[in-house]
């Protein structure tokens, strides 16, 4: 069933706007500092909603609302996961990042504490992860559109992804800020709308949970019918996986203070709950309203069938902007994590403004033909997020979050070695642990993560005391961070 006329022209203005919004950016981005970090003036509110606006993607609607159908409310311990990492990064760590200096990448902070192997394998793994989650967003457009005009998977998400990678190669993150503050307003109005509609529809709150009781009921429990090794293995996955994810550290090096970027981040960390509660019933909404459908196609069919003529488009409207207001910040911190961490830092340390301004917009066009191929290797948007997050979480999480928290922000107590191995550590780990299917039932995160705890300890305290250890002081943190 394809869309009317006037929900589709709604579509089409949403997409012009968005892409005036957009090039329109292109008059504040004149340095690689405004591409980059938005010239560190981003206010409060900006903050709030670029990050709410990023964190609400597909994978947070189409792959949420798909798990709820699968699985029921379970899916909730992954979201009260999510919500914890957030609201204690925007409580301590974020306003910690931001009080280091004038940085750029989660690169550069690891970069300060453990110098130039820090750095080059923080840029490494940042794009490689960014570029797999920019895929999970194309293919969640692809399926949104798949849905609105009955055509092939694969073309729809390649079609879909030109118009982000062109406004914000251009813009920059301002391109990306705007359209956020967009995208957020049209996605929290819409997903809830829908929500509210589809909740009256199966008989309100007290008769959604009475008909999924007769139909699923094991949907209804916190357990669902899953077993408790893989429970506690998503809880973790979501708990570390987009702790400090490069995006977000992006946005808190991009406010005036560190007092923004906390007040932005923790307010961040307590809407995303409410959004998720809204999503997963539209989930159980679908098992009550529809037939046997594709799971990830279960949001966008239960907006196609229920929601009534000139609001679905407004609803279409945004879902595609949680798909493309995530899209756009990954997209744009993949460039400039290749451009500053990985071009700048490692290669070309004289590099100017002008340049790196002009290599990054170039990067973005190839970076998003990268994210298409990772978009379609795996067609399955929860597993895509999933298996990303096994990327991020047991490498740079521990040696970053130890740095972080031992001392005050600009106090470094960590030998710098300890952690080249302890990244490398905890990838390896992880993924032995995985293809030998997770002996004991205890997941692969959680091993690689503790042996990168393990290693990084046993190695400092090795290499502190050895010729060409250092062991640094507050005395002697140089005053200003190095450019």
């Amino acid at each position: 069933m394809r869309l009317g006329g006037l929900d589709a022209a709604i579509v089409v203005a949403y997409f012009g706007v968005i892409a005036w919004i957009g090039f329109r950016a292109l008059r504040k981005t004149h340095s690689f500092e405004d591409y980059a970090v938005a010239g560190r003036r981003l206010p409060v509110l900006f903050l709030f909603a670029t990050m709410a606006a990023t964190a609400t993607g597909g994978a947070a609607t189409i792959g949420r609302a798909s798990q709820a159908y699968q699985s029921g409310i379970v899916i909730f311990v992954a979201t009260i996961a999510f919500v914890l990492n957030q609201t204690f990064s925007g409580l301590v760590l974020a306003p910690r990042i931001r009080a280091i200096g004038k940085l750029y990448t989660v690169g550069d902070v690891m970069g300060f504490y453990y110098g130039r192997a820090g750095r080059a394998l923080t840029g490494t793994v940042s794009f490689l992860y960014s570029v797999t989650l920019f895929g999970v967003q194309l293919l969640a457009m692809g399926r949104i559109l798949q849905s609105i005009t009955g055509l092939p998977l694969v073309p729809l998400t390649i079609a879909g992804s030109v118009l982000t990678i062109l406004y914000t190669g251009f813009g920059g993150i301002w391109a990306v800020v705007y359209t956020d503050l967009l995208q957020f307003i049209i996605l929290a109005f819409g997903i809830t709308t829908a929500s509210l509609i589809a909740i009256s529809r199966a008989g309100g709150m007290d008769g959604l949970v009475a008909r999924v009781a007769e139909i699923e009921p094991q949907r209804l429990t916190l357990m669902g019918d899953w077993p408790v090794s893989e429970i506690v293995a998503i809880f973790f996955a979501f708990l570390l996986g987009e702790a400090l994810a490069p995006y977000f550290v992006q946005r808190f090096l991009s406010t005036r203070s560190p007092a923004d970027t906390r007040a932005g981040a923790t307010l961040f960390g307590g809407y995303y709950g409410f959004y998720t509660i809204v999503v997963i019933a539209l989930g159980l909404s679908g098992i009550v309203l529809l037939s046997e459908t594709e799971p990830d196609l279960v949001l966008t069919s239960l907006v196609r069938d229920v929601v009534p003529v000139g609001l679905k488009g407004a609803v279409f409207a945004a879902l595609l902007a949680a798909v493309m207001s995530t899209g756009d910040s990954i997209l744009n911190n993949a460039s400039v994590v290749f451009t500053r961490d990985l071009y700048q830092k490692l290669w070309r340390p004289e590099a100017s403004s002008a340049s790196m301004l002009q290599l990054a917009r170039i990067s973005t066009l190839v970076i998003g033909g990268g994210g298409v191929l990772a978009a379609l290797s795996l067609p399955d948007v929860f597993a895509l997020l999933v298996y990303t997050y096994t990327l991020w979480a047991p490498s740079i999480i521990p040696p970053l979050v130890v740095a972080l928290l031992w001392g005050a922000p600009r106090e470094r107590f960590v030998e710098p070695r300890a952690a080249t191995l302890a990244i490398l550590t905890g990838l390896v780990t992880t993924f032995a642990w995985d293809r030998m299917s997770e002996p004991f039932h205890v997941p692969a995160l959680i091993v690689g993560v503790s042996s990168n705890l393990v290693v990084l300890f046993i190695c400092h305290r090795w290499l502190v005391g050895r010729p060409g250890g250092k062991w640094f002081t507050p005395e002697n943190v140089p005053v200003e961070v190095p450019a």
